[in-house]
């Protein structure tokens, strides 16, 4: 994926909590991490309804992987 710098903070947007909430519940209910991830992304959806399915997913997924992720290095 490329970045062009232009793209605000989706953490400081306003769909953020409602995409966090949405893929926080979907992990309780024991979804797969695909649904999950949807969840997160039809949230973004409903607060961005002019934004494209593909721009949304990214966005949506660029937030949920920006506040969930951890990377890991094992000692060596």
């Amino acid at each position: 994926m490329v970045w062009h710098g232009w793209e605000t903070d989706s953490t400081r947007d306003p769909a953020a909590v409602e995409v966090l909430d949405a893929f926080e519940a979907a992990q309780e209910a024991q979804k797969s991490t695909a649904d999950c991830y949807r969840a997160g992304v039809a949230a973004w959806r409903r607060v961005h309804p002019e934004q494209t399915p593909v721009y949304s997913a990214q966005r949506a997924v660029s937030l949920i992987l920006a506040v969930k992720a951890t990377l890991r290095i094992p000692d060596e």
